[in-house]
Order: structure tokens, then sequence, then C-alpha cells
């Protein structure tokens, strides 16, 4: 039996120790080493209070000397937090070669509990694949020794410098070889896989048949491939035929998440899920803008050409003659049930996005109703010309976020409005 501590007691258990310094004492190198310890361990907790995810920066983006040959990322400077509570500084942007052509750097024994990540060749034929930042550890320069020859002086590094580096995870089995060949829905499938639909649906069909921690991709992969060290930063899919196909960053990169409070309704009540939310509706409209550019007729596209699922609101480019690479609405939702263009105002725009955040994502082999809604400004100006330059575009909504289209006096405009 554990014994009780009395009120005011101190627990030691878990304390930070560090030197008490006082005149006269003797320092040695394990009492410095000790010291260091003790402040990294003070950070680490504020890191781990903070959350772990992307701070800002770290964007990812094909490098310009990417080729089939040697496949190449740019990684823009930033700031993330691992889930050992630890920030992972990028200076400067960096050019990352996704052909390791040189070892990884050694792991200083001071920084241990992070081993030094796996190696190897990682393009083989084709593959989906994890790229994480992650602590790194190496030093630079010797010290000065007294009472040492140079040549017993192996100790005697100058600095031990705290960096960080980059890792490439294959998904696989994850991904299957069918999924594989889905070349046009497998982005939208991995985001999704991501996101953990399935269990969260589950959790919701029924919460109280089993505690729910973990879901999705990423949290299946912290069991045995994805190490507490790396914050995920993108995907990417490439062939040998091809290179690389796509990068998506928002099915893995998340905002600094608080820790959970209760686990059991963290699917419903944590941080986690509106963070989620988020970055489905970056996600979309990321890929969409990549088919803007891909050089398809985008005036032909369906929904679920590209599609399995959609976020649960999002924005779409229409097609006009200042827009040639834009959406046909009754096109692009051509199956899908929806309810016909609604003029809101503009000052909805951002209620309905953060009221989406609490809604499910829309599955489109279901069969619900979306919203669809035309924005007064935009519409307005472009009519009468002087938005000559704007991008005409529409909002959907999951049926299950809240409708707002409802005209309201003195608010809405008369050639602008809904009539019952």
């Amino acid at each position: 039996m554990d014994s009780q501590i009395d009120l005011q007691q101190p627990v030691l258990d878990g304390g930070i120790r560090s030197i008490n310094f006082f005149n006269g004492r003797l320092l040695s190198a394990r009492d410095l080493t000790l010291e260091q310890s003790a402040y990294r361990e003070a950070d680490r907790r504020l890191g781990k209070a903070v959350g772990d995810g992307v701070a800002y920066g770290l964007e990812v983006s094909q490098a310009v000397k990417s080729n089939k040959q040697s496949p190449a990322v740019s990684v823009e400077a930033g700031l993330a937090v691992n889930r050992r509570g630890q920030t992972l500084l990028l200076d400067a942007r960096a050019d990352i070669a996704l052909v390791r052509t040189t070892t990884a750097l050694a792991s200083s024994k001071v920084f241990s509990e992070c081993q030094p990540l796996q190696t190897g060749a990682y393009v083989s034929g084709a593959g989906v694949y994890l790229l994480t930042i992650a602590p790194a550890q190496t030093t630079e320069g010797r010290a000065t020794t007294n009472g040492l020859s140079l040549a017993a002086a192996t100790c005697n590094s100058d600095t031990i410098v705290n960096a960080v580096q980059f890792r490439l995870i294959q998904l696989d089995p994850p991904i299957t070889s069918t999924e594989l060949q889905d070349r046009n829905h497998l982005r939208n499938l991995i985001a999704f896989k991501c996101f953990g639909v399935d269990e969260t649906a589950a959790f919701i069909a029924d919460p109280f048949r089993k505690e729910v921690k973990e879901w999705g991709l990423l949290d299946e992969l912290r069991s045995n491939q994805l190490t507490d060290c790396e914050v995920p930063l993108a995907i990417l899919y490439w062939t040998d035929q091809d290179g690389l196909n796509f990068l998506d960053m928002w099915s893995v990169r998340r905002r600094l998440i608080d820790p959970v409070i209760s686990p059991s309704r963290m699917v419903t009540t944590g941080e986690r899920h509106p963070a989620e939310s988020e970055a489905m509706v970056l996600q979309f409209q990321d890929q969409l803008a990549q088919l803007c550019i891909s050089g398809v007729d985008t005036t032909q596209v369906q929904v679920t050409d590209h599609f399995t699922f959609l976020p649960p609101v999002g924005l779409i480019p229409l097609a006009s003659t200042t827009s040639p690479t834009g959406f046909k609405h009754n096109r692009f939702f051509q199956g899908i049930t929806y309810h016909n263009p609604i003029f809101i105002e503009g000052a909805k725009v951002e209620a309905i996005l953060r009221q989406s955040l609490s809604c499910k994502p829309v599955d489109l082999a279901s069969g619900e109703m979306i919203w669809l809604y035309q924005v007064r400004e935009n519409t307005e100006a472009i009519d009468e010309g002087s938005g000559s330059t704007f991008t005409p575009y529409m909002i959907f909504a999951s049926g299950y976020v809240p409708f707002i289209g409802d005209a309201q006096y003195d608010l809405s405009r008369w050639n602008y409005s809904n009539y019952s």
C-alpha cells in the first residue's frame, strides 16, 4: 500500500533537481550538465503545457530544383513543438533532398531522450510518405583542456548544437495497393484517414462503448513508426515514372493543440476536433487550388471525380471571364443533393466558417444535402463592373451547419436577397 503524504509535505517524485551553488563548492562537469538538464526539463514542461504542433511557418512546397531522379522539397523557416515539449526551430528556409545522401547527425549523450532516426533510402517504385521534423544534436569545435593531451581529450567538444532534422516515413501498409491505384481520390482519401472520420463517427454512434483516446492514421503510426520527438509536416506521393505527384500539408499539419483535459470526451470537447476541422477546410482549399493550375478543364470537374469526403464548409472559385480556371457549381455538384444558391451578406462569412468547426465532414456517399451561398459584396461588385478583377465564388456548407440565408430587413439588399 502506498504511504500517504501529509498536507504541505513536498512531493519529491518528478521534482526538478538543480545544483545548489555556494562559495567554495568544487564544480565538476557532472554538476554543470545536471544544471543544464534542469533548465531543459523546465522548458519541456512548458512546451507540454502549450501543446504539440506547428506554431508558425514550416510550410512545405516542391523545391525548384526537384526532379524525378532527385526529388526535393523546400521547408520555410518556422517553429514547432513536439509531444515531449521540445521546441524545433528552423531558422531559414531549407531545401530537403528526399533521397538520403549523407549519414544522419549523431545523437549527443546529453540529449538522449530522442534516439537517432532510421537511415536508408526511401524512394522505391511508388509510395506515400510522411515528412516530419525532429530534434538533432551534434558538436562543433574543440575546447581548450588542462592536464590532458590532445590525443587523450576525446570529450573536449567545444559546443553542443541543438538542431533539427527531417525524416520520411513510408505509409505502408496503412495505404493499400488498391487505394494507391485510385490516383484521382488518393489525396482526399489519405487526408481523411489522417482526420480519423471512421473512428470519430463510431464514437458518436456509441460514446459509452469504450474510451477513445486515439484516432486517425497519425495515431496509428505513433505505435511503431512516428515517435513523440517528431512533428508531422506533410504527406508526399511520388512514383518513379512521374516523380512527385502531390504534396499535401494540411492532412497532417496541425496548429498547437492544448493537452487533453478529459481523454474520454476529447473527440467532442477537446481542442483537437476544431483544429482538425480547420485543417480539413485548408486541405480542401489547397487541393482545389492545385486542380485549378493542373491543366484540367475545371468547368467540367465534378466533386466526386476527386473527393470522397468534403469539409463541413468550403469556398469554390467560379468560372467567369476573369476566372477561367474556376468551376461551375451545377456541374461541380452534379449528382449531389444541394439547395440552389442563396445570397448572404459578407458579415456572415466568418460566422459560418467558425460554426462549421463543430460539425462533421460531408460524406459524399451519404446523400446528405449541401447548402450553397453567394456573398452579396462579391456578386454585386462583379455585376456593377467595379470588381473586374474579382474572382466570383460560392460557399458550400454541410446541411448540418446552421442555415444563415434568412433575409433581414434593414440589413439585406433588395436585389441580392432571398424570398420565400
